[in-house]
Order: structure tokens, then C-alpha cells, then sequence
């Protein structure tokens, strides 16, 4: 009788102690930090806009599609819900996660993305943004009282909403 007890547990252990397919173990691994640093939509391959380029021709791409590859300057801290490019001379292009229908992000950056590179596709838009919501993105940044203190005008921002983006490994 105790044999027959014996013979079903030993099968148990033998067969949680080894992996069913140690191949499809790697690929989930190996699938799960590609998926990691891609974001939203797949990004075509090709020709990309440097951020140099994006806000020199502002208004020719405005309203379109683009492909933007570029350093990410800074992260918004609290939630990941956007970063930013720059070109050489400090103008800003602000890249926003998208919302679904219940105002949720769509995904969020990693908050330690500034100064990777990403390539990112999306929609540019030219917005006029108050001092209020210039002040509200630069607190989220992580800037000093002093510095959201200085913001006093309202100003145009070019703003790239993201249906996808690549972040390239830290």
C-alpha cells in the first residue's frame, strides 16, 4: 500500500522539477526585455527626423505623421507620461503618451529614459500652452521653485503625441 502511495508523489516531484520546454523559457525571457524597451506601435524602419530638423520645419509637419530619432532630455518624473528632445540651440518638442478611452495612458517612459536615445512615431501638433501648464510640466521634471517661478508667458510648444516609440537600451 505504501508503494502505491510512493509512486504518484515521486511522479509529482519529477515533473515539477524540470521545465516543460527550457527553449520556450529563453524566448518568454528574451521576448519580455525586447518588449521592455518598445512602447505603443511599431516604429518603421528608415529615415528618421533629428529633433534639429522637427522643430526647424515645425509647421510643414504639422498635423502629419513623422519619425523623430533624438537623446531624451528629460522625463516627466511623476508619471512617465512624457519626455522631451531638444535642439542644439535648447527649443523643446514635447512627446506625449496617448490616452485610451478612460483617460488612462496608453504606457508610460521609465522615468530614468533621459539621455537614451528614442525613436519615436507620432503626430506633431503646434500648442499654445499657458504659464500654468508650463509650470505644471516643468514641477513634473523635477525643476526648482526658482525656475517654475521664472515661467511668465504662454508660448507655443511643439507637442508629438506617440503611437509608438523605441527606447534603446540604457
Amino acid at each position: 500500500m505504501t508503494r502505491l502511495l510512493l509512486l504518484p508523489l515521486l511522479l509529482l516531484v519529477a515533473c515539477a522539477d524540470a521545465p516543460a520546454d527550457p527553449a520556450a523559457s529563453d524566448g518568454t525571457t528574451e521576448a519580455a526585455s525586447v518588449a521592455a524597451s518598445t512602447f505603443g506601435e511599431a516604429v518603421p524602419d528608415g529615415d528618421a527626423l533629428t529633433p534639429d530638423a522637427l522643430i526647424a520645419e515645425a509647421e510643414t509637419y504639422a498635423g502629419k505623421t513623422v519619425v523623430v530619432e533624438g537623446v531624451a532630455r528629460e522625463v516627466c518624473q511623476q508619471a512617465g507620461c512624457w519626455l522631451t528632445f531638444s535642439d542644439d540651440e535648447g527649443q523643446l518638442v514635447r512627446i506625449n503618451v496617448p490616452r485610451d478611452e478612460s483617460e488612462s495612458y496608453v504606457y508610460t517612459f521609465p522615468k530614468d529614459a533621459a539621455g537614451r536615445t528614442v525613436r519615436v512615431t507620432g503626430i506633431l501638433d503646434v500648442t499654445p500652452e499657458s504659464v500654468e501648464d508650463q509650470r505644471h510640466y516643468a514641477e513634473d521634471a523635477g525643476a526648482s521653485p526658482e525656475e517654475v517661478a521664472a515661467i511668465t508667458e504662454p508660448k507655443n510648444t511643439l507637442v508629438l503625441t506617440a503611437l509608438g516609440a523605441e527606447l534603446a537600451d540604457a
